[in-house]
């Protein structure tokens, strides 16, 4: 532990921001999630860490690092991503200082105060930064140099840039003790010929087609991987888990025939007499680009660019950079939620890798 700089995560859920400190060679030393379906996920793939399942109002922490075995002084970075449904783009009413959903980012602010790491690291959506026309982005930014972060600053990411086959922006808060302003990572893909990692690189292959739904949670692949993507993410793997999915209606995935790859409901508005205006809803991905952002994907309707069904566990999964070896625990509304509330660890790793090389 010694070796590495010494993380402590914050509102971790199903692991994604841990999974990405840890491959830029972090050791995550503690963490701690209130949802017992997603701390099980943690815990099974992080059993190195000591993990509190426990609502952070009701946590110390001269606890969590009592429990861990380290001191205040040896935390190098404090991470993590306060509970966003305050802040999403798709809750316009309730972007304000004053929602208790909000309220997490001042208990993130205390513990940062209390251990002064030498770094802090907080991830949350786009719609962080409008509450209030900006208002709570400033004070926190505010706050953090009061105590020292002198140059703390706030920065928009797409996960696409960095390798992930989804195109998914999010906000990233970084401060360092007394010195150092971060650099953003560089961008490796999207750019100077390096294309995205797209749909068809990510699930479109190797994986073997559902039928009957809603699959196995446990299953063989169907073939060699087929893309770099899939290499890297599989790994030495020979079984396939969570590759399993919401079992919609027959007259559902009729619905789902009707739209062609990149489409979405508006293709079939006049047959089905709904009227909405999120992009996402029936969407059928496109095989040739990178996702769209993988969100609540079930309540959206996201579809399989081949089958007409809605997208697998273990598919959204690899679309957020999770490896085949990352499994998920609890009912399937549950891995849906975790998988897509998670940071992918491939933009976590880059953000992780670049404040490493900073401390």
């Amino acid at each position: 532990m010694k070796d590495k700089p010494i993380a402590v995560d914050l509102f971790c859920g199903a692991g994604g921001l841990s999974e990405g400190l840890q491959k830029a060679s972090f050791s995550v030393v503690a963490a701690v999630e209130n949802d017992k379906n997603a701390a099980t996920t943690y815990k099974k793939n992080h059993p190195n860490t000591v993990l509190i399942c426990k609502d952070i109002s009701d946590l110390t922490s001269t606890e969590l690092l009592g429990a861990a075995g380290v001191n205040s002084s040896e935390i190098d970075v404090i991470a993590g991503g306060p509970p966003c449904q305050g802040f999403s783009m798709a809750n316009g009413h309730s972007r304000h200082i004053d929602n208790s959903n909000n309220g997490f980012v001042w208990h993130f602010v205390k513990w940062v105060e209390q251990i002064r790491p030498k770094a802090f690291l907080m991830e949350n959506v786009i719609g962080f930064t409008a509450i209030d026309g900006g208002k709570l982005r400033d004070e926190l930014l505010n706050k953090f140099r009061e105590l020292g972060y002198i140059y703390a600053d706030i920065f928009t990411l797409d996960a696409a840039n960095y390798g992930v086959p989804q195109h998914r922006k999010r906000v990233f808060l970084v401060g360092f003790l007394n010195k150092n302003k971060f650099e953003i990572p560089k961008e490796k893909f999207g750019f100077n010929g390096s294309p995205f990692q797209t749909v068809a690189d990510a699930i479109i292959g190797d994986l073997p087609f559902i039928n009957p739904l809603p699959g196995d949670n446990k299953t063989s692949y169907a073939e060699a991987p087929t893309s770099w993507y899939q290499h890297m993410i599989r790994g030495n793997r020979k079984t396939l888990h969570n590759h399993i999915t919401t079992n919609c209606a027959e007259h559902i995935r009729e619905k789902f025939s009707w739209i062609p790859q990149g489409a979405n409901w508006e293709h079939i508005k006049d047959r089905i007499g709904i009227k909405v205006q999120y992009s996402s809803l029936y969407r059928r991905l496109d095989p040739n680009k990178p996702s769209i952002t993988m969100s609540n994907y079930r309540k959206s309707m996201i579809i399989h660019p081949l089958e007409n069904r809605l997208l697998s566990v273990r598919e959204a999964a690899r679309f957020q950079s999770f490896s085949d070896s990352y499994i998920f625990e609890g009912g399937i509304s549950s891995m849906q939620q975790q998988v897509g509330n998670a940071v992918p660890p491939l933009l976590a790793n880059a953000v992780g890798k670049q404040i490493k090389n900073m401390l």
